[in-house]
């Protein structure tokens, strides 16, 4: 199944590792973040508006997207698809 992000993007579910609520990001998440070093593979479609940070895997490479809706409606458009 796929997971709509915003705007025209969707990514596959099962690919996705953690959705981050960026509105509470704490020292501890952006030391796991600078750990994981997928900086330079992190896509912001937020529009200034970051919400949630979506990290997943594609072909082997985490990457991540950066988007405006909130990690709690992510997290229920995917429990959506499971049922």
């Amino acid at each position: 199944m796929y997971t709509h992000i915003g705007k025209d993007y969707i990514i596959k579910s099962d690919n996705i590792i953690a959705i981050l609520n960026l509105e509470k990001i704490d020292k501890n998440n952006k030391e796991i973040l600078k750990n994981m070093n997928i900086k330079k593979n992190i896509v912001d479609i937020s529009k200034n508006n970051n919400k949630s940070l979506i990290i997943f895997e594609e072909e082997k490479v985490l990457k991540g997207y950066i988007t405006n809706i909130s990690s709690t409606t992510l997290a229920k458009r995917i429990q959506k698809e499971l049922i």
